[in-house]
């Protein structure tokens, strides 16, 4: 993994073959002591691990995808719950036949390149559990120093 920063907070990140996506990206935020932001990527992958929420469940299915993709869209945040920092992110990746596929990024790894474009927020942002959905969501209310 490389990285720079750029200007307003806004951080250009590589990711290299073998590196797996979410692991690298938590190591960068937490190497850069970074509590919150947003991001989007492209590149591509050699395997996924996407999620899939019920609600009536409160619980993850997963699909794991072994193959060449591309990743046509990867959109995520980062926020702090407790003292722990969480990235959420959603991808959709796309087959050598042009089919799309998506849902929660668990995890991926990297078989080219991952182009990441992280932009830093200064204030936090917070996440609580929601026990009506399961989820520890985003709190407009918790952004803040």
């Amino acid at each position: 993994m490389q990285y720079k920063r750029a200007e307003n907070g806004l951080w250009v990140i590589v990711l290299k073959r073998g590196e797996k996506i979410i692991e690298k990206l938590l190591e960068f935020i937490n190497k850069e002591n970074i509590k919150s932001g947003y991001f989007n990527a492209i590149g591509a992958i050699s395997s996924v691990e996407l999620g899939h929420y019920n609600l009536e469940k409160k619980k993850y299915t997963t699909r794991v995808m072994d193959s060449p993709l591309e990743i046509v869209s990867l959109l995520g945040n980062v926020a702090v719950k407790e003292k722990e920092l969480i990235i959420h992110a959603h991808i959709v990746v796309g087959t050598e036949k042009m089919e799309l596929y998506g849902g929660h990024l668990k995890e991926a790894t990297v078989a080219v390149t991952c182009e990441v474009m992280f932009n830093e927020l200064k204030q936090i942002v917070k996440r609580e559990y929601d026990s009506e959905t399961g989820l520890n969501l985003i709190q407009p209310g918790g952004i803040g120093g």
